[in-house]
C-alpha cells in the first residue's frame, strides 16, 4: 500500500521546462487522484464552465478517484453539495474539501477548546468555528477574543472593524498576549461571474498585517495563520482523503493553486478559464518556478 503524505514530506517540485500542454483525458490516465479547485475551474462563480458538468458524471460513471479542494470557507459542505446540484453537478458531499473544514484541525492542534473567539463571516463560518470548539464572542462584548477567525470577506463595514481589530491586536501584542489571527480561505480575489472578480478575506486581513508590521515590525504571532491552497493543512487533508499523493491539482490561481501543490510535491495544471490569464507554455517564461505549474489545460472538454 501507499504510503500516506503527511505535512513533513512535503518537498517543493520545480518544473525542470516549460509547462506542457495536456487534456484532461491525459490526466485521468496519467494521475491516481485529480484535485480540481472550484471558481475559475468548475464553475465561473456563478455558472457551471464548459464541459465540467459532462466531466464530473464521466468521473463518476467511470469512478474516477477525484475532489474538489476548494478555499471556500463560507459555505457549508451540505450547502455547497446543494450549490453544485442546482448548476448541475452531482458532486458527493465526502469529494469536497474545503478550507473552512480546516479550522477543526487548527483548534485541535493549538489546544483553543472553549476560547473565545470572533468570527467575521457567514452563519456557516460560525458553525465551523463552533464545531472546532471555539465559542463565540462578538467584538463589541466585554470579553475579548483570544482568536479572530476571518471567514468571508463580507458583508462588514470593513473600515471601521479593521481599525478596532488593529487597535486589539496591536494593545495584546503588547501586553506579551497575543490575539491569533486564522484565515481559513487565503484567496486575494475570486472569480464572481463573466469577468467579473471580488475581493477575498486574504485582501483585508493583508491590510491587517502590513499595518501591524508597520507599528511593530515582523512578528509571527501577528502574522495569520493560513489554513486553505497553497499552505499545507488542506493538502494534507486532500491527500490524506483520496489515499495517495500520485495526484494533480488543477487550478486557475498560480499563487494558490499551483504554488500550494508544487509545495505539497504534488504535480499541477493550470487551466485558462478563472484568474490565470496565460493560455501557452511561451507565457510562462517570466514566471518564478514555484508559481509554474506541469500543465496547461485549456478546457475541461
Amino acid at each position: 500500500m501507499e504510503e500516506r503524505f503527511q505535512p513533513s514530506d512535503r518537498r517543493l517540485i520545480l518544473p525542470t521546462r516549460t509547462p506542457t500542454l495536456t487534456d484532461i483525458s491525459s490526466l485521468i490516465d496519467q494521475y491516481d487522484a485529480l484535485f480540481f479547485d472550484s471558481f475559475g475551474v468548475l464553475i465561473d462563480g456563478v455558472d457551471a464552465l464548459p464541459g465540467a458538468v459532462d466531466l464530473v458524471n464521466r468521473m463518476n460513471t467511470n469512478g474516477v478517484n477525484y475532489f474538489v479542494v476548494t478555499n471556500d470557507a463560507s459555505v457549508s459542505l451540505e450547502s455547497r453539495v446543494k450549490t453544485f446540484a442546482a448548476k448541475g453537478f452531482e458532486i458527493p458531499q465526502d469529494r469536497i474539501i474545503n478550507s473552512g473544514s480546516q479550522i477543526t484541525g487548527y483548534f485541535s492542534e493549538n489546544s483553543l477548546h472553549g476560547a473565545p473567539t470572533l468570527v467575521l463571516g457567514t452563519q456557516d463560518a460560525r458553525d465551523y468555528t463552533t464545531e472546532a470548539g471555539g465559542r463565540l464572542v462578538e467584538l463589541e462584548d466585554d470579553e475579548e477574543p483570544d482568536v479572530v477567525v476571518v471567514g468571508h470577506s463580507g458583508p462588514h463595514d470593513w473600515e471601521s472593524t479593521l481599525e478596532k481589530l488593529l487597535e486589539l491586536f496591536s494593545r495584546r501584542f503588547q501586553q506579551n498576549n497575543p490575539v491569533r489571527l486564522v484565515l481559513p480561505n487565503p484567496d486575494f480575489i475570486y472569480p464572481n461571474g463573466p469577468g467579473n472578480f471580488g475581493f477575498g478575506a486574504a485582501a483585508f486581513v493583508n491590510l491587517l498585517e502590513q499595518a501591524l508590521e508597520r507599528l511593530h515590525g515582523s512578528h509571527e504571532s501577528l502574522i495569520a495563520s493560513k489554513l486553505g491552497k497553497p499552505f499545507m493543512p488542506i493538502f494534507a487533508a486532500a491527500v490524506e482523503r483520496a489515499g495517495t499523493n500520485h495526484a494533480v491539482m488543477i487550478g486557475d490561481q498560480l499563487e494558490t493553486d499551483i504554488l500550494g501543490a508544487n509545495t505539497a510535491g504534488i504535480d499541477s495544471a493550470v487551466v485558462t478559464t478563472g484568474i490565470n490569464r496565460r493560455i501557452s507554455p511561451e507565457e510562462f517564461e517570466d514566471v518564478d518556478d514555484e508559481l509554474t505549474p506541469r500543465y496547461i489545460l485549456a478546457s475541461l472538454v
